[in-house]
């Protein structure tokens, strides 16, 4: 029955106005737990938000439709807590959440309904919960099915709030592009209980940051207030990705709290100082000794090597026969017949050729680059931390008044440590600009390092990483005894500390493989992402021969 249900509603497509809920089976779908705070036994019904995948719940949706005056605490907490998924709404402080949990109302339209029609005065803002809407200039919003690139917003963006604070006239027309679901402020619910007076509050501290901020200090009271309407608050939890590449974004970012770091994305293989690096290393894969003062070899195998050297690959034969034929005229002895220059004929004396010792050939699949071939699996990224924008910088402004020629077009990354930013577009900002701003902003400058240097970086980082490890190693005693754990079931995890660690000594092994991350890359195929790099190397006690045993110095 069910199904046949789902078959019926998916052909209403945006008509249906309830959903048809299947029950999932779960062995405790209620739990409860004691309060000390409240001095009381809480329960909650997971059964009560249960819904078809990244629908508005029944449960929420029954809440959403009563009256501001008749939901209750716990249903305006229940409300909140759900509508945290949505970035817009957790934009705006704690007491404005829940005042605006309190007024808002749900609402389903389906594909080609006019939420917003250009010309009218604006009374609602909309939170986007689930589906698409396209921002038009014409009246009908036709153009958005025409356009093939048309200005989307999707789950999580809201729109109208201006409406709201003033009786301005709509600028563009918004329509569904698919079944929409949305979460409604009216103007009457948001000034009768007071919702503007926060929204004001919100405004007041940005005013403030910004009249704090040395770039704006000649700015009039006026002018500022612009600024402050034109900027869009975005909060961001640690480790949350912020911009992709904020060097093409076309907005600037002020960083009210909090920080956050400036990424690089390198191909390790583009570089020359990582080509030699692999290959220097590479050398070491068939354990050679190692050549130092500390173990020197003998007279006899010093000669050895270096008449090897001096000789690479050579047959001597045509040297041989010639002392022959000198010795044999010496002797009187004509010369006129042919000798066979095998190796079998000639005097045992005068030894076979001599031959230099190849290395033996890497066996692995190559690529080719720049500075020449590089194995396969070596040709990997890494992500180099380049600098930290702390509270009270500005992100986007430092080439702004650079000519495109002398811009550094490389992808930057923008990754959050916790932070608040308050986002204006370059458009609207460059209107606001007068002469003061232009000369502050020619003094504001900021170089990042070339790929090369951070390549350098990476790799002097690694080796000291790996030293650091192996020298922690031996010095410390290892347990005779590993240390107790207890047995737990084992999980199928995704990460794996190998996952993110390349490691050149199983070129030629055939290893369990691990699941490897890819990083996109712009105009160029994705590349694979390390953390760390183990090469072939020495053994510790080699470099360090005082160390003989682990722990025990001599």
């Amino acid at each position: 029955m069910t199904r046949v249900c789902k078959m019926f509603r998916q052909g209403l497509r945006g008509f249906r106005e309830y959903l048809i809920v299947e029950t999932a089976y779960r062995k405790h779908p209620a739990f409860s737990f004691w309060d000390e705070k409240k001095q009381g036994r809480i329960t909650f019904d997971t059964m009560d938000f249960v819904t078809e995948s990244g629908y508005f719940p029944p449960k929420a949706i029954e809440i959403a439709r009563k009256k501001p005056s008749w939901r209750t605490e716990k249903d305006i907490q229940a409300l909140c807590n759900l509508l945290q998924v949505l970035g817009s709404y957790r934009n705006y402080s704690e007491p404005l959440q829940l005042l605006l949990a309190k007024v808002m109302r749900f609402e389903r339209f389906g594909r080609r309904r006019v939420i917003i029609k250009k010309g009218q005065r604006g009374n609602s803002l909309y939170f986007i919960y689930l589906g698409r809407v396209a921002v038009t200039n014409d009246e009908d919003g036709s153009s958005a099915f025409l356009d093939p690139h048309p200005f989307l917003l999707c789950r999580g963006d809201c729109f109208g709030e201006m409406g709201l604070l003033s009786s301005s006239v709509r600028k563009s027309t918004v329509v569904c592009m698919e079944e929409t679901e949305f979460l409604v402020v009216d103007k009457e619910d948001f000034l009768a209980y007071k919702l503007d007076k926060e929204v004001k509050k919100d405004y007041q501290h940005r005013f403030a940051f910004f009249r704090e901020m040395d770039l704006f200090r000649s700015w009039s009271d006026e002018k500022l207030w612009k600024l402050v309407a034109l900027g869009n608050v975005e909060k961001f939890s640690y480790g949350q990705l912020i911009s992709e590449d904020f060097v093409e974004s076309s907005s600037i970012m002020f960083v009210c709290r909090g920080s956050c770091e400036v990424l690089r994305l390198i191909d390790l293989g583009a570089s020359p100082f990582y080509y030699k690096w692999i290959w220097q290393h590479l050398q070491l894969i068939d354990d050679r000794p190692l050549e130092t003062h500390l173990k020197e070899p003998p007279t006899v195998e010093r000669f050895k090597k270096f008449r090897i050297k001096s000789y690479p690959v050579q047959d001597f034969s045509s040297l041989k026969l010639l002392r022959l034929q000198k010795a044999w005229e010496q002797q009187g002895t004509s010369f006129s017949r042919k000798i066979n220059t095998s190796e079998n004929s000639l005097p045992r004396t005068l030894g076979a050729k001599i031959k230099s010792r190849r290395p033996r050939l890497l066996k692995c699949p190559m690529i080719n680059t720049k500075y020449g071939d590089l194995p396969v699996e070596a040709a990997v990224g890494a992500y180099i931390k380049i600098h930290t924008v702390e509270e009270g910088e500005v992100i986007g402004l430092h080439q702004i008044l650079l000519p495109e020629n002398q811009q550094d077009t490389r992808p930057f990354i923008l990754v959050s440590l916790g932070t608040e930013v308050i986002r204006v577009r370059k458009e609207k900002f460059c209107e606001l600009m007068d002469s003061e701003i232009t000369e502050k902003l020619s003094k504001f400058k900021i170089e990042y390092p070339s790929d090369g240097d951070m390549c350098q970086k990476f790799l002097m980082e690694n080796s000291w990483n790996i030293f650091r490890k192996d020298l922690v190693r031996l010095l410390v005693e290892s347990r005779q005894r590993p240390p107790f754990t207890p047995v737990r079931p084992k999980k199928k995890e995704i990460y794996s500390p190998k996952s993110v660690m390349l490691d050149l000594c199983s070129f030629r092994k055939k290893t369990k493989g691990h699941p490897i991350f890819m990083a996109r890359q712009k105009y160029l195929p994705p590349l694979r992402v390390v953390q760390a790099i183990v090469a072939p190397r020495y053994k510790i006690q080699e470099l360090l021969p005082q160390y003989k045993n682990a722990g025990v110095l001599v």
